[in-house]
């Protein structure tokens, strides 16, 4: 599997001391959810498929941890389609025990499913930077 992105350009991209947990988990992922949306695009590799033109290796590179920073700043877990398998706790008692669950607007069906779709499709970034480097349907053909 191509993998576009390293674990420390996923640090320099989102400029935090600390990776994402998972963070080769969700570049795997990102870089497979790239490769799938450019699939028609037409580009030169080497033998692994790995693009040789600096600027097209950047634009995958760049949409592939684009994604993966969207991911982590929702929340989501692209393994698990972006659902969570239950609502997150809202509170908790010590004394005589007790567990609240949040059923509020963030748990809501809306919001499970706005995860489900963010999970599975290109986060707008990550599709304009490969739509301007002329990877997606439409883009500009140059030479």
């Amino acid at each position: 599997m191509i993998i576009y992105a390293t674990s420390a350009e996923l640090q320099e991209w989102i400029g935090e001391a600390t990776l994402p947990p998972k963070a080769a988990s969700f570049l795997r992922s990102a870089s497979l959810m790239v490769r799938t949306e450019t699939m028609t695009a037409v580009y030169a590799t080497d033998p692994e498929g790995m693009p040789t033109d600096p600027k097209v290796s950047a634009a995958f590179r760049d949409a592939t941890c684009a994604q993966v920073a969207a991911w982590d700043g929702m929340g989501i877990d692209p393994s698990s389609a972006g659902v969570p398998s239950a609502a997150p706790v809202r509170s908790k008692k010590l004394g005589s025990g007790g567990v609240e669950y949040d059923t509020s607007v963030n748990s809501s069906v809306t919001a499970f499913q706005a995860k489900k779709e963010a999970a599975n499709n290109l986060c707008a970034e990550s599709w304009m930077i490969l739509q301007q480097a002329g990877l997606m349907p439409g883009g500009v053909q140059r030479g």
